[in-house]
Parts: structure tokens; sequence; C-alpha cells
């Protein structure tokens, strides 16, 4: 026999690689975990036949000569199928896109991918080979790369993610459905938790980060509570959320942590506590027999632990290009359209900052006829600036608030540098890895 397996406790991305396995592998049973992550249940239940999975059970007695593992390189995300399978000596692949260090699976060959959803891996292979799919395949692994790339917003988000999207939509993938499986606050219970939690978030400062946190104490583990934690990422947007769920029954602290930046790396963060997920969503479950205590810990291990986040001094232009302010509109004209500028900062004699010259005061100063006047009497004099240790998340800010195009950097007055809209924008490029699949990373573990 010949099976096809994802993680325990399946999710939507987990099904989506699964319903597309089973046409990649037409050889290969699928087996259904015994767990099915509340996200994805209303999506299993109407498409369970689909799927036409059988049970971990059904391994027992059975030779397994090849396994075909997705979404997961961990062992302990799939001992629940291999405790039902002896005397055999499978071939295994594993189909993964997190972290290639996880792997702890000995003797598998993995073939790693850094796509935002593993279904978009799965994808790319029924591309590749001119599979046809039908309206339901297509339906269920496009919602698992929608809700594991965040509807396409998560900075994990690759080129291949959004073509594999477009393939399934051209086979007939409906977004209606989509949708509506991705609506993923449902049940009372969760409408309580989160209306509880917004009550009770803490933002705070670190290292320069907008860290967003919340404590809350359970008598019991309740489901849905990663979906919860998604709505209010979703809600407050700050840089990273980290949701402390305390479990009294179990002296359990359940951490679920969602990232929107590349510098807070939750893979790395979370291996400390055991837990594990992607560089942007991951969780740990950790035992601790007083929650509150855990969660003073925890915040202090942040404040040690996070990479601070990138300023002003980062990304300016240090040689800045400025004008005296007693030079000539005429000169100031003529230099601009030399370095084709839009506008410039300008300063005084001790070259600390006066004032801001763009195109636009000195067509005022062409209509009245007063080219040959200085700067000084046609610049903007009340300006924004900021200091160089002003965070990226700060001067998106202050570009969004105030119009502005061009943000001078000082101390004391003195000019350091300059941010403009290209050297924000381009950063932010920077931190959007569009690289795509080239070869598969193919590894021997073990």
């Amino acid at each position: 026999m010949k099976i096809a397996i994802g993680h325990t406790n399946m999710d939507l991305d987990c099904l989506g690689s699964l319903i597309l396995a089973k046409r990649l592998f037409r050889d290969h049973k699928i087996v259904k975990s015994r767990l099915i992550h509340p996200v994805a249940r209303n999506l299993y239940n109407l498409y369970q036949n689909h799927f036409d999975f059988i049970n971990p059970k059904d391994l027992a007695g059975q030779k397994i000569e090849e396994i075909k593992i997705l979404d997961t390189s961990s062992w302990g995300r799939v001992k629940e199928y291999f405790s039902h399978i002896s005397d055999s000596d499978p071939r295994i692949d594993i189909y993964d896109h997190h972290p290639a260090e996880n792997c702890d699976i000995l003797g598998a060959t993995l073939h790693q991918s850094s796509f935002g959803s593993n279904t978009t891996h799965l994808a790319t292979m029924i591309m590749n080979q001119g599979i046809e799919l039908t309206t339901e395949e297509a339906t269920i692994a496009l919602t698992g790369i929608y809700a594991d790339t965040g509807k396409f917003i998560h900075e994990n988000v690759k080129a291949e993610d959004m073509r594999a999207a477009a393939f399934l939509i051209e086979s007939g993938a409906s977004l209606k459905l989509v949708k509506s499986f991705l609506a993923t606050i449902k049940d009372d219970e969760q409408r309580e938790i989160l209306h509880a939690i917004t009550k009770n978030l803490v933002t705070r400062e670190i290292q320069g980060h907008s860290i967003l946190l919340s404590y809350m104490e359970l008598e019991e583990n309740a489901q849905g509570l990663a979906a919860v934690v998604e709505k209010v990422l979703d809600l407050e947007n700050p840089d990273a959320y980290f949701a402390i769920f305390y479990i009294k029954r179990s002296q359990t602290a359940l951490l679920i942590a969602r990232s929107q930046k590349e510098r807070i790396d939750l893979h790395d963060i979370l291996h400390v506590y055991g837990g594990g997920g992607h560089h942007l969503a991951g969780s740990a479950k950790v035992k601790a027999a007083e929650g509150v205590h855990f969660f003073d810990d925890f915040c202090l291990f942040l404040e040690n632990t996070l990479i601070p986040a990138a300023r002003a001094v980062d990304i300016m232009t240090a040689e800045v290009n400025s004008i005296n302010e007693n030079e000539t509109l005429l000169e100031a004209s003529i230099y601009l359209e030399k370095i084709e500028h839009t506008g410039l900062p300008v300063t005084d004699n001790e070259g600390m900052i006066a004032g801001f010259l763009s195109l636009r005061d000195i067509m005022k100063g062409r209509k009245a006829d007063q080219m040959h006047a200085p700067v000084k009497a046609y610049m903007t004099r009340k300006i924004i600036t900021a200091s160089p240790t002003i965070t990226i998340r700060e001067i998106e800010r202050i570009f969004y608030k105030y119009h502005i195009g061009h943000l001078p950097i000082v101390d004391d007055k003195k000019l350091l540098g300059i941010v403009t809209r290209w050297d924000y924008l381009q950063f932010r490029r920077s931190l959007v890895k569009l690289d795509g699949i080239s070869d598969d990373i193919i590894k021997t573990a073990g």
C-alpha cells in the first residue's frame, strides 16, 4: 500500500495539499488525522466524500511501500499514523514549506519550498504536469492557499502563490465558497473570547516594534483560538501579536503568535518553548504552574530576544542634496533641474535645517517675478523632521498623516540625511522575497 498523510489536527492548507496529492499520486490512499482543526471543519464536512479518506487504524497489518508527508516535516505531527504501521520499510517523501530545520523524520527525502502555502507547492506540480482539476478540488485547494497566505497579505507570499491561485480560479474554484470557509469566527464561545480579549489588550514598544500582547485564563481549552488571534491581528494591525491562554485544568500556557514582519521570526522565538510553525505564524504549549508568571517571563524574553526594528538611519540617504537659504530661487531652480528632484531641504550658514523648498514654492516666486529673491523668502519654514532613531513604522505614519514625500533626518537641527517615499518603498520591497521556486531543495534527513 502507498499512502499520503498530512499533519495531525489538519487545517485548510493541509486539506488543500491532500486533495491535490490525490491527483498527483493516484496510486496512493490518503489518510485522515483523528483531529480536524476547527477552521477546517466546515470544509471537511462538505467535501469529505471527495477526499475518500481511510483512517489510520486501516493501516494496521498493511505492508506500506511509500509515504508522502504533506505540510509538515516534524515527527511529532505525524506519529499518530506511524503508530499503526509495522513490518514496513517505506520510502518517505516530504513536501513542506516550513523551515527545513524542523525536519526530524529519519530517512525521509525533503522537497522543500518557501511558498506562503504548502498547497501552492503541489498546485505548481499539478500545473507542470498538465493535470485538470474538478471545481470541487480547485475550491478546496484555493481555500488552503488563501488561508495560509492571509489572503495574500502575509510577507511570506510568493509570486507562485498567486499563479497557483489564478490556475485554481481558471479551474472553476468558487470564491464565494472560499470566502465562507475563511469566516473563522463562527460560534458564541469564540465571540465571547474575542470580546474579552479586545478589552484587555496591551501594546508595548519592544526594540522599536509595536507588539500586541494579551493574557486570558480559561477553565479548559477552547476550539478556534487561533481564529480569534487572527481576527485581533486584523483589527489592531500590530507588528506582531502574542496571545497567551492559560488553561487552568491542565496548567498549560497556550501561546499563539502572529507576525507581520520578517524581523520578528516566530519560528526562532517559539522554538525555545518547544513550539513551531512558520516565520510569521506559530504556537507553543508550555507547562506552567502560574500563568501570570509565565506571561511576565515571556514579555521579558521578548525584550531580550527581538531583533531591533529598522530605523531611519538604516534607510536614509546620508549624502543629501540641500541648498543654502541665501541662494536665489533661480539658482535653486537650476539646481533642482540638474539633480532631477522635486524638492530639497534648506540649511543656514551653520548647516542647521531652516526649511524646505519645493517646485511649488519656486513657481510662486516665478509668478511674482521674484526669481532673484533668496530661498528663505519662499521656502516652507514649518517642516516635519525626524531623528535618526525613528522606526520605519513611525516614518510610514508621518508620510500618511502629513502627505509629504521627503522627511529630513536631523540631530539637534543638524541635517544628517533624508528619507523619501522612494527610500521607504524600496525598503518595504526588500522585505518581500519574490525569488519563487527554481528547483526543489532536496535533502536527505537523518
